[in-house]
């Protein structure tokens, strides 16, 4: 995942989601405390531009109203506190599709079919075998339900 991705995904998940769950009206992200979060070093331009950009904000479901504490020349440093006004459906601004936690959405479904393909012989086994099976319905193997069609018929 790139870092931009984690750097929203982290923010929506421990800042955003809580406080919609809690209705609070604003919350408060701090780049410095991210960066520490996520365990990264020299990043503090990637998640100043990421809080910063309208795509997280959409994402997101915030809208930034105040940036503090910065320095006076406005760039990238870890004392940059952003303060977003939490949105609602009700302001146009769709809620946010959570992503997965780790280990969750597709991930979830690896080795569903484990035991199915064990008990068949294997994957190649269980395949070869639908293939086979494939479109074989044998209409003399079917009920006859001609006598009663002619019958309806006549």
């Amino acid at each position: 995942m790139k870092p931009t991705d984690r750097t929203k995904t982290h923010v929506i998940a421990t800042y955003v989601r809580p406080a919609r769950l809690k209705g609070e009206k604003t919350i408060q992200v701090r780049i410095g405390n991210v960066q520490k979060e996520l365990g990264w070093t020299n990043r503090t331009p990637s998640v100043f531009s990421t809080l910063l950009s309208k795509e997280f904000q959409r994402e997101a479901g915030v809208e930034l109203v105040e940036k503090t504490g910065g320095p006076p020349s406005g760039g990238p440093s870890t004392t940059w506190q952003f303060t977003y006004r939490v949105l609602n459906g009700a302001d146009g601004i769709s809620q946010v599709t959570e992503a997965a936690p780790k280990g969750g959405g597709l991930l979830a479904l690896y080795g569903i079919c484990a035991d199915m393909y064990r008990e068949a012989g294997g994957a190649e086994a269980f395949i070869r075998s639908q293939r086979e099976n494939f479109g074989s319905i044998n209409p003399d193997d079917s009920p006859d339900d001609s006598s009663s069609v002619k019958g309806q018929a006549e």
